[in-house]
Parts: C-alpha cells; structure tokens; sequence
C-alpha cells in the first residue's frame, strides 16, 4: 500500500509541476486534483480488499436520511 501511495505522490507532483508550467487555470488544477484524490482513495481500498460503496447504496443512504425512504 506504501508503494501504492509513492506511485500516486510522484505521478501527482509531476503532473502538477507541468500544470504550473503551462500556468493552466486554478480550475483545472482543482478539478485534476480531485480526480486524483478520488483515484488514490478507490484504489487503496481496493488493494485494502475493501469494494467502495456504490451510487445507488449512497443514493439510498441519503434519501433514508431525509426520510423519504423507512
């Protein structure tokens, strides 16, 4: 998993220096970084044999929350 993190660390830093470089815009900087962060956690849980919740479960979660669904 360590290794997992290393892997994600510098391909995130390389492709970040480049978006710098080219001065993109702070929206894509944000948007490319959450992308990343999203792939970072889906696929530590994956290594961790843990499968992520799917958008229905999360869907079904939220409407019982508000009380639409007992």
């Amino acid at each position: 998993m360590v290794i997992v993190l290393i892997v994600f660390a510098i391909l995130g830093f390389y492709d970040l220096s480049g978006f710098i470089k080219r001065r993109e815009p702070a929206k894509v900087i944000v948007i490319y970084t959450f992308f990343m962060s999203v792939s970072l956690v889906v696929s530590l849980l994956l290594t961790a044999d843990k499968r992520p919740s799917s958008p229905a479960e999360w869907i079904e979660w939220m409407l019982k929350m508000i009380g639409v669904v007992k």
